[in-house]
C-alpha cells in the first residue's frame, strides 16, 4: 500500500461529502449505564436518515462495480478499500474482495493479509459481520475499519473490560453479558514480524477463537453466523443466533458497547428491556 490510508480517506471523504456522494447518517448519542458497563447509544436524527439506513440493505451488489468516487485504493492483489457510503462516523472504510465472494464463507489468509496491511496504517477497530444473521447488509464479502483516535472510548465503551485480556489464550470475560471468546494479540504483531507471518498469525488466532466456540466451517467453507472484532491489542469473536432484538438490528459494534437505533421508540425500548439482555439474547450458537 503506497499511501497513508487514513489521510487519503479523509481527503476523499471531504470531497465526496461536498459533492453529495455520501449518504451519511446523522445521529444523536448518549451514554447508558448498566451495572459496571457503559454503552454508547446512537439514535438516527430524522426520518430521512432512517430511510437512508433502510436503503443500505440492497439486493444489488454495490461493490461490483463500486462507485469510483468512493474508491480509496487497492490493498494487495485481491482487495480494495472503499468509503462507507452509509456512514455514521467519518473515518469508516470497507475492505472488499475484488471479485464476488459470499460474506458467510471462512475468512481466508488473503483477507487477513489485506486486513493486516490496513491495520499497520494506524490504530483502528476492524470488524466483520459474517452474514445477515450477524448484521451484514451486503452479501459480497467485506470487512470494516473505523479509525481510532483520542476519543476511542466513545466507539469502544467496553475498552476497559477488553483491556483485561493479557495473553493469547481464548477466554470469556465475566464482565461481558454475552457469549464470546476473546484473547490479547501479541505486543509485537504489528511491529517486528513480516507481513506474511503476521497475517498467518491473525488467521491462526481467529481460527482458535472459532474452534473454542464450535464455529466450524462446512465443506463449502461456510461458517455459522458470528462477529469478529479486533484492534491492535485484542481480538474477539461472538457467535450469533439472531440478527435483531425486538426488531432492533445489532451488528458487531454492539458487542463493544456501541449501539445504533433508528428512532426514539427503539431507544426507549432497548433501554427499558435492558441493553445487556439484548446482547445476551442475540448471541450464542444457532440450535
Amino acid at each position: 500500500m503506497d499511501f497513508s490510508l487514513w489521510s487519503k480517506a479523509e481527503v476523499l471523504y471531504t470531497s465526496a461529502s461536498r459533492r453529495g456522494e455520501l449518504k451519511s447518517l446523522t445521529t444523536s448519542s448518549h451514554k447508558v449505564q448498566e451495572g459496571e458497563l457503559q454503552f454508547q447509544l446512537r439514535q438516527l436524527s430524522s426520518l430521512k436518515d432512517k430511510a437512508k439506513a433502510n436503503s443500505a440493505t440492497s439486493n444489488n451488489d454495490p461493490f461490483l462495480p463500486h462507485e469510483p468516487n468512493l474508491y480509496v485504493g487497492p490493498v494487495g492483489d485481491n482487495h480494495k478499500l472503499l468509503l462507507n457510503k452509509f456512514n455514521v462516523l467519518e473515518q469508516h472504510l470497507l475492505l472488499v474482495t475484488n471479485h464476488f465472494e459470499q460474506q458467510n464463507i471462512l475468512l481466508s489468509l488473503e483477507d487477513f493479509s489485506a486486513l493486516y496491511q490496513c491495520l499497520t496504517q494506524g490504530p483502528a477497530l476492524a470488524f466483520y459481520n459474517s452474514s445477515a444473521e450477524a448484521g451484514a447488509s451486503q452479501a459480497h464479502k467485506h470487512l470494516q475499519l473505523i479509525q481510532l483516535d483520542e476519543n476511542a472510548d466513545n466507539l469502544i465503551p467496553f475498552s476497559s473490560q477488553l483491556e483485561q485480556l493479557h495473553d493469547e489464550v481464548p477466554r470469556e470475560l465475566d464482565s461481558l453479558p454475552f457469549e464470546h471468546a476473546a484473547l490479547a494479540l501479541p505486543n509485537d504483531l504489528f511491529d517486528g514480524h513480516t507481513p506474511e507471518d503476521s497475517a498467518t498469525q491473525l488467521q491462526h488466532l481467529y481460527d482458535r477463537l472459532r474452534t473454542t466456540l464450535s464455529l466450524e466451517s462446512s465443506g463449502d467453507k461456510t461458517v455459522p453466523p458470528h462477529n469478529l472484532l479486533l484492534t491492535h491489542e485484542w481480538m474477539m469473536v461472538v457467535p450469533r443466533k439472531q440478527e435483531s432484538f425486538e426488531g432492533i438490528s445489532l451488528n458487531a459494534l454492539a458487542f463493544v458497547g456501541s449501539i445504533l437505533v433508528k428512532d426514539k421508540a427503539q431507544a426507549e425500548l432497548i433501554t427499558r428491556q435492558g441493553l445487556c439482555k439484548a446482547l445476551s439474547e442475540v448471541s450464542g450458537l444457532l440450535v
